[in-house]
């Protein structure tokens, strides 16, 4: 898995992002995005979102919503890699 950072605290007051890309088989692996919300956007390839044990297909183009507190991880599930952004909202402590 390769991470790349576009934005973080303190450059940015409320938003982190970043763009990753998984090779076949790769995940980013289980978490919780605590005080957060997420979309994330396929820019390449088919990734699998798994929220709370239930898959969704989110295809090249196509955005997926992850509300505050959701359990959820990543997958790719496919033989090509994929590629996607992800946009996190840091709600103020």
């Amino acid at each position: 898995m390769k991470n790349t950072q576009i934005v973080r605290p303190p450059e940015s007051r409320a938003l982190k992002s970043g763009k990753v890309v998984l090779m076949p088989g790769e995940e980013v692996g289980e978490h919780v995005t605590t005080a957060r919300e997420e979309v994330i956007i396929v820019l390449r390839g088919e990734a699998a979102v798994v929220k709370n044990g239930k898959y969704h297909r989110v295809v090249e183009g196509e955005a997926h919503y992850i509300k505050e507190g959701v359990s959820h991880n990543v997958k790719n599930l496919s033989d090509a890699p994929v590629e996607y952004v992800y946009v996190v909202s840091i709600f103020p402590q």
